[in-house]
Parts: C-alpha cells; structure tokens; sequence
C-alpha cells in the first residue's frame, strides 16, 4: 500500500474522487506529513489539482456557530462537543415539537457517506433523507426501469467493437466523461457512423456524419419522429415487437402525429438531415444510443422524452445486444445498512409520495426538489429542521427562492469543505474532511456486467479539525441515545458491516489491495448455462421486469397514477411554441449545464488553476443573436428570465444554433439557476427544466 520514494517522503495509493469513477493514483508525502504530488490521473486536471484544494487557504477547518444574522457570513469557532450537542438538542426540540419528520436529512456531494446519513435519518424517525439525486441521474433510471425493467448502460467508457453506429443524443465526452478526449466518443471510429442530437455543435457534433442542432426541450418530438419514420419504412424489428412489446398498436397510432415536416419544424431542423438520420440509426445494426444519465430529463416533460428515446432501442431490435444498448446488471453489492426497510414499513410517507409516486416508488429517498415549498409553504409536508452534508442552493431552480427557504428553518446545520451560499444561512457549519483524509468502502458500478468494489483507506491526517462526514452523523447517533445502532461512533466499524454483504475472498482483497477487486454480474454465468454463449440479450431468459414481463410502450404503472401511459410529447412549459406571449420581452431560448473537465458541478471554480483555463462564468451566443444586441467577446451582458437577472460573460460563437443561448453553471457569484424555473417541475420525477426555459440577453453598458 506504500512505497518509500526517498528518505524523506512516503507514496501512498489512493483513490480520487473528484468525480464518481474513483481513479486509482499515487499521492507522495513529505516528512511533516503534506501530499505534495499527485500522479497516475493522466488528462484529469480535477485529479491532478486536488491538493489545490486540500490546502486552500479558505477551506473550513473547525466547527462554527453562528453569531450574526442568517446570510451575514458572521461565525464563531466552537468545540466539536458544542457543536454536536447544540445539533442533537435542535433535533430532538424539533422531534418533540413538530414530530420526527418534519426533521430533514440532505445528501449532495459528497456521497459516499450517503449510508450513514440515511441510518441516522431513519433510526432518527424521519422517512425524509434527501439527496441530489432529486434533479440528477434518477429520473433516467427509473423511466428506463418502468420501460424496460432494467437500467441501461448509456455512455460507457469501454467501447463495444460490435457498434455500427452511435446516437449520441446530449451528452460531449470531451468535457464530461473521464477520459475526457481520450474516450472512444472523442475520436472517429473507422467504420462507426454517428450522429449527434445536441442544440450546441460540441466537440463530439464536429465528429457526427450528421448533426441534429434541435432547439432545447424537443427531444421527445425528435424521438418520436425517429418512431415515425423506421416503422413507416418498415425498419422496425417486428418478430421482437411482436413477442416483447405492450401497447405498441396504441403507440404506432400516437407517433402518426409526428410525421417528419412537422417534427422538422417543432426542433428546428432540416427535414433531410431528420430522414438521413433515422435512416442512418434504423439500416446500421447494431446501433447504440449514448446518452448523458441527466440531461435529457431536466425538462418540464423531461421523463416521457427520455421514455421516447430509450424505447428506439427496442424498436430496433438493439436492447441488451451487443454493440447497443445493455441492460445494467447488480453486481456483488454491500450489506446495504441505511434501514430503508424501516423506511418503507415502519415510518409515514416520504416528501414526493403525495405528488411523484412513480419516482418515489423506485427511488429510496424523498424528492428534494421540494424542499422550498415544504419550508416555505409547509407543503406537501411541512420541514423544521434540516442536517445536510454538501449542500449548495445552486442546486434548486429559481435558487433565490432555495436561500430564502434555508434561512426560514429554524434549525439548519450543514457540513462541507467551502463556504457558499446555503452554508451561510447556517446556524451550525461543520468541517468535512476530504477523500484524502477518509476511509470509504466504494462499489463502483462500472460497465454493463463488471464493476469495482475498493476500500479507501486514509491517505492523509484531516487539516484542522475536519471530520468525514460519516463520521459526524455516526457520532450525532451516539449523542441522539442510539450508540448500538451507529456502532459506538465507530465509522470503520460501519463499513466492516457493510464489507460483510462481500463474499469473503473480494472483501480480503478490496480492503488489502488499492486497485481494488473486479466483480461480474451473475447474470453472464446463466446466460451461459442456458447455452447462450453470446451472454447478451437476457430477455431470452429473464423476460422483462416490468408489470406486465414486456417492454412498456403503453405503461400499465403510468396509466395506474393517472399519467399518459405512452411517451407522449408536452412542448417546454416555457417556449416560444407554449408561451408565446412571452417572446417580446423574453425571445431566447436558455439551455444550462454544458459540462467541463475543469469543473464537478461548483466545486473548483475557486482553485486558480482551474479558472486559468476558464475564470469567467460565460454565456455562449450565436453572432447573430450577439449582433442584434451590440454585444461582442467577453463583454459583460445581463441575462434575464421572469425569476431574476444575473452577469455573465459573453461568448460569441457559432457552435451555438441560432435564437438559443447556453450558461455553463456552478457559479455561485453568477448562479443561472436562479433563473430557471421551480413551479413547472415534470409531473412524474419532479425533476426542474434546467435546460429549456426562456431569456434575454443584454449588454452591460461600461461606466466611462
């Protein structure tokens, strides 16, 4: 696990986690105990600038309690014993006097101690722990789970050689997906087509044989169309149809809606360059969608256009083959230890029940997006209190509204490694210790069939008085009288329990070995037993698991809440198409959240070697759009929706489609989140329509 490098530094392997793939590197210690190098995260500048931030001079280091008014930034170093028992007395106080769930637990980044929050939440009585996940990745998963009975397996970082063609439908590797430009999506593949649907012309566009530039928010129009023209063409795989698809007569009636002119017209798009593409897509087999795990559902209809676009593999006869779209297996998994059995048996509805019962029935958690209202309004549920890890109020639509609703709890204690704008409305802040300075027990889920399973072990003393943060909520489970459940505050001990969910010999392994231990979906063992030496295409033996064993076209679960049971399309809540009366104050369409490797969301836009590469927050405008308004490169414009205004710098480009502008996001001084839209969440995951909502954009006339 060490290696001397010389007399006086020590080399330690360790894994990264500035973002979810927990990259195995080397991190080298000097005499007095500092990393002073980090190596083995080639093209990663988040892994490589880590200790930019272990040793950032505004890093918190020691608990604090807050002495001026909520927002003020006025704080006071306390004891970790004040601290924590100033948390338990708050909660036990809201316990007694609103009941336990108006308590929230809240889990953004980091995520790894999502386990011992969640136990301390539900041990605790309240059923409402919350997490990111609310607006990001499980909206997909559960549309792909409700449609096929499976996750799929989107954007993998290994290649399948069988793949003819790719759709590569809103996602860029280059600036989201480790290994950024080395990944198989970043390059021509010789005798792979692809085709590219994204209302920006990307790095990965510039590749396409085709490129669909589709104004934001008509992704489901485009899907449907694609349905449209493979079964007038007859280019469906109808025997698979025929065995494994309910509801496609109903489904074959709805997409005559949407011959190609119309569609052409609704996404702003060339009808030639639809017809090539559903072409292209629907004669190349085996063809594969890679999709961004988040984009496509954050839409106000964001659940049924991911539906749309998932079922092309099955009208294709591309699910779970080789070379397209694969089913995601389970792999070996940890003792699970977050008692979310008592969750669902024992304690009263979650947040997100009462309005998203699709979601919150495939989902374990609460639905966070509404968490505003539940403070603010005291709806559907009313929440008092609130114990977070990582928390940042950019992550909430019209997030104004977010900072208020903080600042109205009347207890809020938070932990993290920077100051923003949630911890400010904080009464306790918490010191949390970085994945250097933690142990972790990872199951990565990998590809398909293959995953990771590594134990982390502390690289680094905390700075300070940092603490993991299972840590903390392990201790505010001693504190609460609950010393047996949260094993005496021993957070090793949590994840040996966990461990014990591992057959033994990947366990000894995970925990002795940095890298790490390979493990395999049982699955491919009995695909093989029953002869099927190809190990694809499951459903040959394990159907669909979905209510009815097919694939959902028409969904019985949907239809059962009240909601379309087939994929239908809803133009964005705000448009030029749905609200046009709009257009003369606000005629720009605002898409958001572009990704860069030099950013996680927020995080490292205060690391000066990360803003060398980008130090302003930009708006991309096409020079048209740019013309019209006077502006030109770099100059500071206003951008303005019906929730605020916020500065930005501009970016002229022609990547960009004309009439549509894009925000990268995480900016806590230049949020565009607090424009977006927090009252048309998708009726069935809830998610917010980040990337479709409407605009202005103006330049800032300079004080001469």
């Amino acid at each position: 696990m060490t290696a001397p490098a010389h007399t006086d530094t020590v080399v330690k392997s360790t894994t990264c986690y500035e973002c979810d793939a927990n990259c195995l590197f080397d991190v080298t210690i000097d005499a007095s105990g500092r990393a002073i190098k980090v190596e083995g995260l080639p093209n990663c500048p988040r892994g490589q600038l880590q200790l930019e931030r272990q040793y950032h001079p505004d890093r918190l280091l020691y608990p604090l309690k807050r002495v001026g008014v909520k927002g003020s930034g006025e704080f006071e170093r306390i004891s970790w014993e004040e601290a924590l028992d100033t948390i338990t007395a708050a909660l036990q106080k809201t316990k007694a006097q609103y009941g336990a769930p108006t308590v929230g637990f809240f889990a953004g980044y980091t995520k790894e101690a999502r386990p011992q929050l969640q136990r301390l939440a539900h041990a605790f009585g309240s059923p409402n722990y919350l997490t990111e996940s609310g607006c990001c990745f499980s909206a997909t998963m559960v549309a792909e789970k409700l449609t096929y009975g499976y996750k799929l397996k989107t954007t993998s970082t290994v290649e399948s050689p069988k793949t003819q063609c790719v759709l590569v439908w809103s996602t860029n590797a280059t600036g989201s997906i480790p290994p950024f430009e080395n990944h198989h999506l970043a390059s021509r593949k010789k005798g792979r087509k692809m085709i590219v649907v994204d209302p920006r012309r990307t790095e990965t566009a510039e590749l396409a044989d085709i490129h669909l530039q589709i104004r934001p928010g008509t992704d489901g129009a485009l899907a449907l169309g694609f349905h449209h023209l493979i079964f007038a063409n007859g280019w469906q795989d109808q025997a698979f149809l025929d065995e494994w698809a309910n509801g496609l007569d109903a489904f074959r009636d709805y997409i005559q809606e949407f011959p190609p002119a119309r569609v052409a017209a609704i996404c702003g798009i060339s009808e030639a360059d639809l017809r090539a593409a559903v072409e292209m897509f629907a004669t190349t087999s085996p063809a594969q969608i890679a999709m961004s795990p988040t984009s496509t559902v954050q839409h106000s209809n964001g659940f049924q256009n991911h539906r749309a676009m998932i079922l092309l593999s099955a009208v294709t006869g591309n699910i779970d083959r080789e070379g397209g779209n694969r089913f995601f297996n389970d792999k070996v998994l940890p003792k699970p230890i977050e008692l979310f059995d008592v969750c669902k048996n024992e304690l009263p509805p979650r947040i997100g029940d009462e309005v998203f019962p699709i979601w919150t029935k495939y989902w374990p958690a609460a639905q966070s997006m509404l968490m505003p209202d539940c403070i603010l309004e005291g709806k559907p549920q009313p929440l008092k209190a609130l114990l977070a890890m990582g928390i940042n109020t950019a992550m909430w639509a019209n997030s104004k509204r977010m900072e208020r609703a903080l600042g109205e709890l009347e207890f809020f204690a938070v932990s993290d490694f920077f100051h923003n704008p949630a911890t400010l409305q904080a009464d306790i802040v918490l010191p949390a210790a970085t994945s250097l300075e933690r142990t972790a027990l990872i199951a990565y889920p990998g590809c398909a069939y293959q995953g990771e399973v590594k134990y982390r072990h502390q690289a680094l003393p905390p700075r300070g008085e940092a603490k993991p943060d299972g840590q903390i909520f392990l201790e505010l489970g001693v504190k609460l009288g609950m010393a047996e459940q949260f094993w005496h505050g021993n957070l090793a001990a949590s994840w040996e329990e966990m461990g014990e969910g591992l057959p033994p010999d990947i366990r000894k392994e995970a925990w002795e070995n940095p890298a790490g231990v390979t493990v395999y979906s049982p699955v491919i063992e009995e695909l093989v037993e029953m002869g099927f030496l190809d190990a694809d295409r499951q459903w040959r033996i394990n159907g669909f698991r979905t209510a009815t064993g097919k694939i959902e076209f028409d969904s019985v679960e949907l239809k059962a809440h009240g909601y379309d049971g087939l994929p239908t399309y809803r133009e964005p809540a705000e448009s030029p198409l749905s609200t046009p009366e709009l257009l003369a104050d606000y005629p720009l369409v605002l898409t958001s959240g572009g990704r860069q490797k030099f950013f996680t969301h927020s995080q490292q836009h205060n690391i000066p070697a990360m803003l060398a590469h980008d130090p302003y927050p930009r708006v991309q405008i096409h020079p048209d759009d740019a013309a019209a308004r006077g502006i030109a490169e770099g100059d500071a414009v206003e951008i303005r929706s019906r929730r605020g205004a916020v500065t930005f710098r501009a970016a002229v480009t022609d990547m960009m489609k004309p009439g549509v502008v894009h925000c990268f996001h995480g900016w806590n001084e230049a949020n565009i989140n607090e424009l977006t839209d927090d009252t048309q969440l998708d009726p069935i995951s809830g998610f917010p329509p980040f990337k479709s909502l409407l605009c202005q954009v103006t330049r800032i006339q300079e004080n001469v």
